[in-house]
């Protein structure tokens, strides 16, 4: 008798495990869907206000456009569409602006360099084919030149590997090997590991890792193995021309990156004449990525710039972060794999991901928070300890530059909204 009642609380206990472990399963696996609010602990009225946020930035020409999507414990609570996709071509307002959609396609600019190289670093590093601390050397020997034998993919990755910053690689370079080339034979700004300086540069040399490791071009790996098991059917580089009415216009040209080589009190000295450039756009930017390396250089597909996305795409990756690497039936990533990279490494930031940046996260995030921002107007927060992904995208180029010569920042924006989104919990 006492057997046989052993062996019951024993199966008890075993289901009990099996009915918990499918739980926490679906749990980590939860796929968005839209949801009221209050369902989630959030107060409909608070997230109004966001509303009342964008329409005031709108009028004030800090952009002519923007979609909003807040996202919590994977139900989206606000989708949202402002203003236009497109009011000015090259400067002259259109006589009937493109309204904004939900759907609406954005040029991404730097959020490629976590929505899309970071996430095939992880992929790879998951599947066990890099470890961050490989040197780059091990993958593209020509890449050790000038004292560069020995950084590391995790120097790539914080932005402190030594490389600079920025240079116009169009000026030597007309696709994406004449680039690789360019960047193998380039010096050391600085001793590396000693400084982080944000580098498109790093970016694209894990552009060309991945490459070199799957033997695929970058947005072909991104494809099969992170959007398309995901369904993210509007994530791509080089957008067709037949989806141009469904993508937000951006620069007229490209005179912020003209005046980058053009004055050296901008910010950046080069040796380069922008006058002997022949390829500057005179059109407005449209399915095109604003990015010079990218366009001009690399073909629109590169490690630090030219993914195109919507909010609703995004934040399904987002949810895969949030989930710790899956989403319904799909995984991609080990949950080792994204805390590593969203917890502070050098200089307080993680893996390709930022961190603690209230500048566009606002004053109320969490510890554990981590995001990114784009040239464009781009930013995208993602809030594990709330379950909370916070998307703002914008086209706030497509109102030109301001005298100075740089665009308004949207960062201010994103802070407001985050704040909003935070105080809407109860």
């Amino acid at each position: 008798m006492k057997k046989r009642i052993v062996i019951m609380l024993i199966m008890v206990l075993l289901l009990n495990l099996s009915l918990f472990s499918t739980a926490s399963a679906t749990s980590k696996g939860e796929k968005l869907s839209h949801g009221n609010p209050k369902s989630v602990g959030m107060d409909a009225t608070t997230l109004e206000e966001i509303d009342d946020v964008v329409q005031e930035a709108i009028i004030a020409d800090i952009t002519p456009g923007a979609v909003v999507l807040v996202a919590k414990s994977g139900k989206v609570v606000k989708e949202s569409a402002y203003g236009d996709a497109q009011k000015y071509d090259m400067g002259m307002l259109l006589e009937n602006p493109r309204k904004m959609k939900r759907k609406t396609m954005f040029d991404l600019a730097s959020l490629t360099k976590v929505m899309g190289t970071t996430q095939g670093i992880m992929k790879l590093v998951s599947d066990g084919e890099l470890s961050v601390n490989d040197r780059v050397a091990n993958y593209i020997p020509n890449f050790a030149s000038n004292g560069k034998d020995d950084i590391t993919i995790a120097d790539l990755l914080t932005h402190t590997s030594g490389l600079t910053p920025w240079q116009p690689t169009y000026f030597h370079a007309k696709n994406s090997k004449e680039v690789l080339n360019y960047i193998n034979a380039l010096p050391l700004e600085y001793e590396t590991g000693t400084d982080r300086r944000y580098s498109d540069f790093s970016f694209m040399m894990l552009g060309f890792i991945i490459e070199e490791i799957s033997g695929e071009r970058l947005n072909d790996y991104l494809q099969e193995n992170v959007y398309e098991p995901l369904k993210m059917k509007d994530t791509m580089f080089t957008p067709s021309d037949h989806l141009d009415r469904k993508i937000a216009a951006t620069s007229w040209g490209n005179p912020f990156e003209y005046k980058m080589v053009d004055d050296p009190n901008f910010g950046y000295n080069v040796p380069e004449r922008a006058e002997d450039f022949e390829r500057w756009r005179n059109h407005t930017l449209i399915g095109e990525v604003n990015d010079g390396n990218s366009f001009y250089a690399n073909g629109g597909i590169a490690g630090h710039a030219g993914l195109f996305s919507t909010a609703r795409d995004l934040a399904v990756l987002g949810q895969v972060m949030l989930n710790g690497g899956s989403y319904g039936k799909v995984n991609l990533y080990d949950n080792q794999v994204i805390d590593s990279f969203t917890q502070p490494q050098r200089y307080g930031q993680g893996y390709g991901w930022e961190l603690d940046k209230s500048w566009y996260m606002g004053d109320m995030h969490s510890e554990k928070a981590f995001g990114h921002t784009g040239f464009t107007g781009t930013q995208v927060i993602f809030d594990p300890v709330y379950d909370l992904q916070i998307i703002v995208l914008t086209n706030k180029q497509n109102n030109g530059p301001l005298e100075t010569g740089s665009y308004p920042s949207t960062g201010g924006l994103s802070k407001q909204i985050a704040n909003i989104v935070y105080d809407s919990i109860q």
